[in-house]
């Protein structure tokens, strides 16, 4: 029942996938995944040493050890709560298998065993990569497709291109198409990024929109409901871009469109800022996946005033994920988790969904990523069918392996590939 090795590997996708290998010495490994951030794999081989001899089965006294040691790279969130929450997970897939059962057993059992998604569809281009520092990039991997000067192009336009790369408007019907695409794979839910770069924009930093960008982006969304019907759920996200001000005019613009939410509409470090929206908007408002602790979601909830949190469980830590959901329930506030996982991730988190009472949707940001599926091994079929997953009870811990070769073929070649010290 002791820890015997922590590996890492790292997959270049739309991001970086960082996946945890614990070994035990019955034999025993699990997989966990943490959020991407600089300098994650090296943290994680510092605290191996902590864990090693330890037994698996002690989850929340190891992960509150790490915290401990980590203080000094982030007492309240940060690369430490990423690196801990990876290996966490990882420990959790051992114990679920350990006992034969599935993981959403071991978190009071499940209010539900079909998990619904929303697929994030970026600002309706195809696959887009951004590096561990949030800059684009080209993955390795697709070089050999032939397709890289679009995915540049394309790349610019939805993640910070200016000048003549931003000169163009982003085209509704673009939008559209894309709805329309998604939909038709069963998904019942959509995401689209409405802070993009654009011609109309005066000021790259202090947060205040146009009357025309606000505009510009009421048609988008007008472009997605048309497209979908009433019978599909739409949100926005803003990625933490604008005033408090300019977030409330462009919730006022949208609210004709019945969203599910408009998600980050303000700096995540501004409680203030947050609840002046919550106040005045017609729509709700989502966030907190750059939140770690229960003690932050308290604040989001009762001085932010948030409608919806959305934190990520490949940073807060499955447990800690669960007493923020227990939090939130206590307000009646719905849980719609953020979620940029390979099914690794994924699968973990979709089993504390099936655990929470007041689970909404789960994010899936990797429909354009051709080898998410063939990650999985031991599934029957796709995980993600019709927009679901359903999770299984024959399956124990998070229900999936890796597929070890498959993420060898696009690993970061920078990185070990589940290599001991």
């Amino acid at each position: 029942m002791r820890i015997r090795d922590i590996q890492t590997a790292v997959i270049e996708a739309n991001y970086d996938w960082t996946i945890v290998k614990v070994l035990t010495d019955e034999g025993i490994v699990g997989y966990g995944e943490c959020f991407f951030a600089p300098g994650l794999t090296r943290l994680i081989h510092e605290l191996k040493p902590l864990l090693l001899g330890q037994d698996f089965r002690d989850i929340d006294r190891l992960c509150r050890l790490l915290r401990e040691a980590g203080v000094t790279a982030g007492p309240v969130g940060g690369t430490i709560f990423h690196a801990i929450a990876g290996i966490e997970t990882a420990l959790w897939d051992i114990v679920g298998k350990w006992l034969n059962v599935p993981l959403f057993q071991l978190f009071g059992g499940a209010f539900r065993r079909r998990i619904r998604l929303y697929a994030d569809c970026h600002a309706a281009e195809g696959l887009s990569s951004l590096s561990s520092l949030c800059t684009p990039r080209i993955p390795w991997w697709m070089s050999e497709t032939g397709e890289t000067q679009h995915f540049y192009e394309i790349h610019l336009k939805a993640h910070g291109g200016r000048g003549e790369e931003a000169a163009a408007l982003p085209d509704p019907e673009a939008y559209a198409r894309r709805a329309k695409q998604v939909k038709a794979m069963g998904y019942t839910a959509l995401k689209f990024d409405v802070d993009i770069p654009n011609p109309y924009s005066r000021d790259d930093f202090n947060r205040c929109l146009d009357n025309r960008e606000i505009a510009m982006m009421a048609q988008l969304v007008a472009a997605v409901r048309e497209a979908v019907g009433d019978d599909t759920d739409i949100a926005i996200d803003c990625h933490w871009r604008f005033s408090a001000e300019s977030a409330i005019r462009l919730t006022e613009a949208v609210a004709p469109y019945r969203l599910l939410w408009v998600e980050d509409p303000t700096p995540p470090d501004s409680v203030e800022a947050l609840e002046r929206v919550t106040d005045y908007s017609p729509v709700p408002i989502a966030t907190g996946e750059n939140h770690y602790t229960r003690q932050q979601f308290h604040d989001l909830i009762v001085r932010g005033g948030v409608h919806i949190v959305a934190p990520d469980f490949q940073k807060t830590g499955l447990l800690e994920g669960k007493r923020i959901a227990d939090l939130a329930e206590t307000f009646t506030v719905p849980v719609a988790p953020h979620n940029i996982s390979s099914p690794i991730g994924t699968m973990a988190s979709a089993h504390l969904c099936a655990a929470i009472p007041n689970f909404l949707v789960l994010e899936h940001h990797g429909i354009d990523v051709p080898f998410w599926e063939e990650l999985a091994l031991g599934w029957d079929g796709p995980i993600i069918r019709n927009g679901f997953i359903e999770l299984r009870d024959d399956k124990p811990g998070i229900g999936i392996a890796l597929n070890e070769e498959v993420a060898y073929r696009y690993r970061r070649k920078d990185e070990p590939f589940f290599a001991s010290d």
